[in-house]
């Protein structure tokens, strides 16, 4: 997809014989070498200095342009293309930093709760909501307007936009699922005074049919039912909650809210592309053939 859209964004195709070949190029090399910036980053992510871990993927994603932008300069003009190409690679990194730097973020806020909870599927899901955000921003590389291409040609750019479409499906998929987990949150905490505390070494925590981990704090409620006759029944467990609901809903709240903000930024970015796209076309649809004066 980036390389599509970098491709998009300086009009490739518009100069017909002189850059024939090199929208697969793009498309070929980028995923290889953001393949390879992934693999080497990726460590990145358990550091424990932010500054250090983003300098270091910074470094990274402005290598992997210089490294991609030349491969494809020497691919479509030999040799000569070589430093034309890495300093071509070179800005379309610093392009793609922002974007980077969203992803490392929320991937950096995996594993703070525990694995399969509520608040660690939110965080994953977040990780995933940077991608779709970073994928509607691409849609603004539709949006220069170059006019001084000799031969006339404007490249299509349908496909730019409707990624941009895709993206912000995704990121309207992505806040419904944080708006139904901070929901169960919400009505857990409503419900803690009707919970007793409980261990969670204890067999019937273990054996409920209800279980809940909300990701964040150690606490362990249950539901329980008391039994009917003394000595005779033992007291059911419901359902179990384990995790503190206030500090979980303080997770989701923010996990939704910038869900939220996703939404509105690719929303723009798409409609403002979509916009422009209309204004185009009406400027380049032909002027009515005026009456013969009489």
């Amino acid at each position: 997809m980036g390389g599509w859209m970098a491709a998009d964004f300086f009009r490739v195709g518009a100069l017909k014989a002189m850059d024939a070949g090199l929208r697969p190029a793009f498309v070929v090399v980028t995923p290889l070498c953001a393949l390879l910036l992934g693999l080497l980053v990726q460590p990145t992510v358990r550091w424990p200095r932010r500054a250090v871990a983003f300098f270091a993927a910074a470094v990274g994603v402005l290598s992997a342009g210089l490294l991609g932008g030349a491969l494809i300069g020497v691919m479509r003009w030999s040799r000569w293309g070589l430093g034309e190409g890495a300093a071509t690679g070179f800005v379309c990194a610093l392009g793609f930093l922002p974007a980077f730097a969203l992803v490392l973020a929320a991937a950096r806020r995996v594993g703070r709760a525990r694995p399969g909870s509520l608040v660690d599927r939110a965080d994953r899901r977040a990780v995933w909501l940077a991608v779709a955000v970073s994928v509607a921003l691409g849609t603004l590389a539709a949006l220069p307007d170059w006019n001084v291409f000799p031969t006339g040609v404007r490249p299509s750019l349908e496909v730019s936009r409707t990624l941009g479409l895709a993206a912000v499906a995704a990121i309207v998929a992505l806040c419904l699922g944080d708006a139904v987990a901070l929901v169960r949150a919400l009505r857990v905490e409503r419900l803690l005074h009707a919970m007793r505390p409980a261990s969670s070494d204890d067999p019937r925590v273990a054996w409920s049919p209800r279980k809940l981990d909300l990701g964040l704090g150690e606490e362990t409620r249950a539901s329980v039912l008391s039994a009917a006759v003394v000595y005779r029944e033992h007291d059911r467990v419901l359902s179990v909650i384990h995790g503190n609901p206030r500090d979980a809903r303080r997770a989701l709240l923010g996990a939704f809210a910038c869900g939220v903000v996703a939404l509105g930024v690719g929303g723009a970015c798409v409609s403002l592309t979509g916009a422009r796209t209309a204004s185009a076309a009406d400027a380049e649809a032909p002027a009515p053939i005026a009456a013969e004066a009489r």
